[in-house]
């Protein structure tokens, strides 16, 4: 018998230890899943939100909307009249990933295989119409991972929210104030996101205020500090090196039926913030807007943003355009979604002079453009064809294709987060590769997802000549929400 397929082999011995850490938290999450799968969503009963804290489960009020196993955790009145009653939720995932040559082989290690396994636990306290208290408990591990996980894989207990919110009524609509630890997610998530993929979700400390009218109306202020998560027990910090500030609006366009709007400013204060031009502090200035919506087949996505500042001595030019356009056949075979994303990210055309044109993209979702995490949004041009198949009205398949360039070319390639890539800057040639991904998500029960992903990547001679290789990501996730 060959030694691959042997138990000497090494890689072997790692996918079966593996096996034995993840399969004991897919059983159970599969367990769950009978106990709650026959439950269905009755007319008029809350929904699950990715944030949690958005969830609004007083129509339980009613006992004719009691119709699932979780119900009595989601509205557990504490007076006779039920306007102070408490919420329990939560989210178990168990995830196993496999990446050969990450980031194009610019990363390391060349081979990584590893289970990730999180929980989150919150508990929502409402204290009347106006008043609540919202606190979240978040641990992950990263069994098999190949040297040191970092924090966002591996925090072994921590708060990751922890809030007071006060709701004021006013003629037209309701003023929210809050204060404390919490998540936020802006608009299409582009430049203010949770990194939902990772076992630690991105959170920040400071203030909040919404004005919040009828219909979609709605703006919001804020002051904070990013949470720099760290691997052991209720030692999560915010991050000093760091300030953030906003404001930021959405409302309908009364002209044109389907189509809404954002306005934007956001403000980063960034100390020894890294750039192919050098290390110096950041004070970066961001002005936006975005149309979505949705009309017949049609739905749209397009946002445009500008940045000024200062980094260090010299001036900040920046800016970025995308857009996520889409058509939905409704009437073929599995309802085909033809989509098309495209990206226009700006880099900084010339590293020695007094002037940085390179976008930074803030807080953004990560992975950006596939699970497979390989670029940031940052000096950077891209489309992406994709179709997306609903196979059934639960299981959905998605494929895409998606080439990269450079968009200065002497500006360096930049890896996740925001890091520029050594070797990479200037030469000659601005493509940096390609990845083809297929996606596959199975949404059992309204408590429990199943999906999975697989991409192919290879890059340009440009980043061949840094040292860059083909490579494979391979993940596939149980999530259970209650």
């Amino acid at each position: 018998m060959s030694a691959t397929r042997s138990g000497s082999c090494p890689a072997f011995r790692r996918g079966r230890r593996l096996r034995r850490l993840a399969g004991p938290a897919l059983a159970a999450l599969l367990g769950l899943w009978t106990t709650v799968a026959p439950a269905q969503t009755s007319a008029g009963r809350p929904s699950y939100e990715s944030l949690r804290f958005n969830e609004d489960w007083s129509p339980l009020r009613d006992p004719a909307l009691r119709t699932d196993p979780f119900d009595p955790l989601k509205w557990i009145p504490l007076n006779g009249e039920g306007s102070a009653y408490l919420t329990l939720g939560g989210e178990f995932r168990a995830r196993y990933e496999t990446a050969r040559d990450p980031v194009f082989g610019l990363s390391a290690p060349r081979r990584n295989d590893y289970a990730l396994l999180r929980s989150f636990l919150f508990a929502d306290l409402h204290l009347g119409p106006h008043a609540r208290a919202f606190l979240e408990l978040a641990s992950g591990f990263a069994p098999g991972w190949a040297g040191t996980p970092p924090p966002t894989q591996k925090d072994e207990l921590d708060i990751l929210q922890a809030f007071g919110e006060l709701t004021l009524p006013t003629a037209d609509g309701k003023v929210m104030l809050r204060g404390g630890r919490q998540e936020i997610s802006l608009g299409s998530s582009r430049l203010v996101s949770v990194r939902d993929s990772p076992n630690i979700r991105r959170a920040f400390d400071g203030f909040r205020a919404a004005w919040i009218g009828t219909g979609d109306t709605r703006i919001d202020a804020f002051l904070l500090r990013p949470v720099a998560p760290r691997p052991g027990t209720f030692d999560d910090g915010r991050d000093p090196a760091q300030l953030f500030w906003g404001a930021y609006a959405t409302a309908a366009v009364p002209a044109v039926p389907g189509l809404k709007a954002d306005l934007y400013y956001l403000g980063l204060e960034r100390d020894e913030a890294r750039f192919a031009q050098g290390v110096a502090n950041e004070r970066r200035h961001t002005i936006g807007a975005r149309l979505f919506g949705k009309r017949g087949g049609f739905d749209w996505n397009v946002e445009a943003a500008y940045q000024f500042g200062s980094f260090g001595t010299a001036d900040i030019r920046a800016w970025t355009v995308s857009a996520n356009l889409g058509y939905s056949f409704a009437n073929l075979p599995f309802s085909p979604r033809l989509g098309l994303n495209a990206d226009a990210i700006s880099g900084d055309r010339n590293p020695h002079d007094n002037r940085l044109g390179t976008f930074n993209p803030l807080f953004p979702k990560l992975p950006y453009f596939s699970e497979a995490n390989l670029a940031a949004p940052a000096n950077l041009l891209d489309l992406q064809p994709n179709l997306t198949l609903a196979l059934t009205p639960k299981l959905t398949l998605t494929l895409g294709w998606n080439p990269l360039w450079k968009q200065a070319e002497a500006d360096a390639f930049y890896a996740p987060p925001l890091s520029p890539v050594r070797g990479s800057a200037g030469g000659t040639g601005r493509f940096i590769g390609q990845q083809t991904s297929l996606a596959l998500t199975w949404s059992a029960t309204e408590h429990l997802t199943i999906g999975g992903t697989y991409v192919h990547y290879t890059p340009g001679e440009r980043l061949k000549q840094a040292g860059a290789g083909s490579g494979e990501f391979l993940a596939g996730w149980a999530q259970f929400i209650f």
